[in-house]
């Protein structure tokens, strides 16, 4: 009958593991390392990397020193790429460059380890400190081997990272700007263009510093409207400057001329009223 077979297959199965289990166990415990090593090379090259990885580190205390060392070390930082542990594999590759460092694997090893930073950086969203990272090693690999055929990858990946960084960077200064935090939407959207000049949304970033500044000078009390509707008409003008043909041109110049008359009818009321604004203790 069918299921009689199918118990018949599920039991040989089991089996076969069962003894396949114990066969790696008295492996493992063994002292015959030759064994060991060939083991580990077999699982190695059929992916099997959780199994080959305990044996290779069994090997690397009997082979350091030996001819042997720099394949032990290269196969294990493979294994940990494999189980997608970057961080470790980052490390363990680096670790074979710098004690190889003119072996024919060197070059392997340190873009290896930038990569494997590349691997473990998050979405843009969450903090980006693997993200600088795989930038620094990426950007170490090229200045060593500037000739080397991976340095067009390496620089791809590069700039994907930058663009990460490019995002996270946009929706913060946009979460202040939708949040009305206006100085803080102004000083980061700035950051934006200082860290990205060649950013793709240079233009509505740049109208958005002078959107902001207007804004928030409309937040300000009045001794502090002058210098932050100067800081909106400045903005606002160098974005024309910058984007003369840009549709946005007659709503940056209805801004500036908006932040002229608020800051003249702020100053009128300074001086009508006699504040004393040098003795007003607010910040905003």
């Amino acid at each position: 009958m069918a299921w009689t077979r199918a118990l018949a297959l599920t039991i040989i199965s089991i089996s076969i593991l069962v003894f396949t289990g114990c066969q790696y166990d008295k492996l493992l415990k063994s002292d015959d390392f030759d064994a060991k090593y060939a083991k580990a090379k077999e699982y190695y090259g059929k992916g099997d990397y959780a199994r080959a990885l305990p044996l290779l580190e069994q090997m690397l205390s009997v082979k350091i020193g030996t001819p042997e060392e720099k394949e032990v070390r290269y196969y294990t930082a493979y294994c940990y790429y494999g189980q997608a542990d970057y961080f470790s594999s980052s490390s363990l590759f680096r670790q074979v460059f710098n004690i190889f460092p003119l072996s024919g694997e060197a070059e392997e090893m340190l873009f290896m380890s930038a990569k494997s930073m590349y691997m473990a950086s998050p979405r843009y969203n969450l903090d980006q400190q693997y993200t600088y990272s795989a930038i620094e090693a990426f950007q170490y690999f090229v200045d060593v081997f500037p000739k080397s055929a991976l340095v067009p990858e390496a620089n791809k990946y590069m700039d994907e990272l930058r663009g990460k960084l490019e995002t996270k960077l946009i929706n913060a200064a946009e979460l202040y700007y939708n949040t009305e935090h206006y100085e803080s939407a102004a000083i980061t959207f700035k950051n934006v263009l200082l860290e990205f000049p060649d950013t793709r949304d240079a233009e509505e970033i740049s109208y958005k510093i002078a959107d902001s500044y207007f804004q928030y000078a409309g937040q300000s009390v009045i001794c502090k409207k002058e210098e932050r509707y100067d800081d909106a008409i400045n903005s606002g003008q160098d974005f024309i400057q910058r984007y003369p043909n840009s549709p946005k041109v007659a709503d940056a110049k209805d801004l500036i001329e908006k932040s002229i008359d608020l800051k003249e009818k702020a100053i009128t009321e300074i001086t009508t009223y006699k504040i004393k604004c040098d003795e007003l203790s607010e910040e905003n």
